[in-house]
């Protein structure tokens, strides 16, 4: 991948939300992490100024640079400030639609846990997800989490579904936080909503987004939603032009290439539902 679209994450991360400050040994984190990547390696040492770190290279997962080859890593770290939700995630927070009592249990977490990639934005989307869902399962075992902050899909989600959809696997797993829904009205044109995904384009996929009017949010949801875990497995394949079946048994909608119309600036499939449900000006 010479140059990364926009969107596309150079590191790939989660914060873990806690009621009481995480504790545990490397030993014990490193073993957890095993029973899910068993060729997962240690590094380095326990974090400085009082914190809890814990890092993993993955031998099993080589990245190839221009002038070398090295693991994927993933690291563990503990926030030292005490945690509550900033004021510029009031925007996740609204549109963490699968965790309707998210500000309730965001209130009572006081402390924070990052996991993250590093070294690994080469490696082929499905291999790079793969590997952190299967980090993060480990450290969930380990670290009583009651809350996920899913930074690149930008939404909260309770740490017990995670787990749960985990376990389930497939297509279940990525949904619970990988991809997100985000739901729109817009000011100046009265009875029209733009959707989107936000999540894919971390990945170096488009992202999916359909300004309509006149249709069921939740029916409009599920066709992004199935598009974006097509797009997941298969890869960007939709070309310009080409139609996917719409919220109803034998329509077609239009599927075109751009730039988001929301924030933050990604390049999309956009979504055209065509007459009398297209929402803005179709050329």
């Amino acid at each position: 991948m010479s140059k990364p679209p926009e969107g596309f994450a150079q590191t790939y991360g989660v914060e873990l939300l806690c009621e009481a400050r995480p504790s545990f040994e490397r030993d014990e984190m490193f073993q957890s992490v095993r029973k899910y990547r068993p060729n997962a390696e240690l590094m380095g040492e326990a974090g400085g100024r009082g914190g809890l770190s814990c890092s993993f290279v993955h031998p099993d997962h080589p990245v190839r640079l221009k002038d070398a080859t090295i693991p994927a890593q993933t690291h563990i770290l503990m926030t030292e400030e005490p945690y509550s939700v900033a004021p510029e995630l009031a925007g996740d927070l609204r549109q963490s639609w699968g965790f309707p009592d998210a500000a309730q249990v965001l209130a009572t977490c006081r402390h924070s846990l990052l996991v993250t990639d590093m070294m690994s934005s080469l490696l082929e989307p499905k291999a790079r997800l793969g590997l952190f869902q299967d980090v993060l399962a480990g450290v969930l075992d380990v670290v009583p989490a009651r809350a996920i902050h899913w930074r690149p899909s930008a939404h909260f989600l309770a740490a017990d579904r995670y787990r749960e959809a985990y376990r389930q696997g497939g297509a279940a797993r990525f949904f619970a936080g990988a991809i997100n829904v985000r739901f729109s009205t817009i000011e100046d044109a009265p009875g029209e909503m733009i959707m989107d995904t936000l999540g894919l384009a971390a990945l170096g996929y488009p992202d999916l987004q359909c300004r309509f009017r006149d249709l069921d949010p939740n029916d409009v949801a599920t066709v992004l939603l199935n598009s974006g875990c097509y797009i997941y497995e298969v890869g960007d394949v939709i070309q310009d032009g080409h139609t996917i079946e719409g919220t109803t048994a034998g329509s077609r909608w239009l599927c075109q290439h751009e730039d988001s119309m929301l924030a933050p600036l990604r390049t999309v499939l956009d979504l055209n539902p065509g007459p009398p449900h297209a929402g803005g000006r179709r050329d």
